[in-house]
């Protein structure tokens, strides 16, 4: 591949891990300002229990972590390093 396709495809593998980076912290701010709200909400519409609702929260936010390195971060550094390496000056 050329050095400009790979720095394009590095460059958006990057600048969307920086924005899926700003959305998660979205996303805990979100939840945790309206816990209250919203979690009585979900208690009765979907007869949650408040330990299953917890255990939903975390687990997404630990999926959204492992989502955003293992498919955004891990190969835009891998794609630096081919780059540095392969097209030295």
């Amino acid at each position: 591949m050329e050095k400009q396709t790979l720095i394009l495809i590095r460059d958006f593998l990057f600048k969307s891990f920086i924005v899926g980076i700003l959305f998660a912290i979205l996303l805990f701010v979100m939840t945790t300002t309206f816990w209250d709200y919203a979690s009585s909400i979900i208690y009765s519409k979907f007869t949650v229990n408040q330990k299953e609702l917890g255990e939903l929260v975390v687990d997404s936010f630990i999926h959204l972590r492992l989502f955003l390195i293992f498919i955004f971060l891990v190969p835009a550094i891998s794609l630096h390093w081919v780059i540095k390496s392969t097209f030295k000056k």
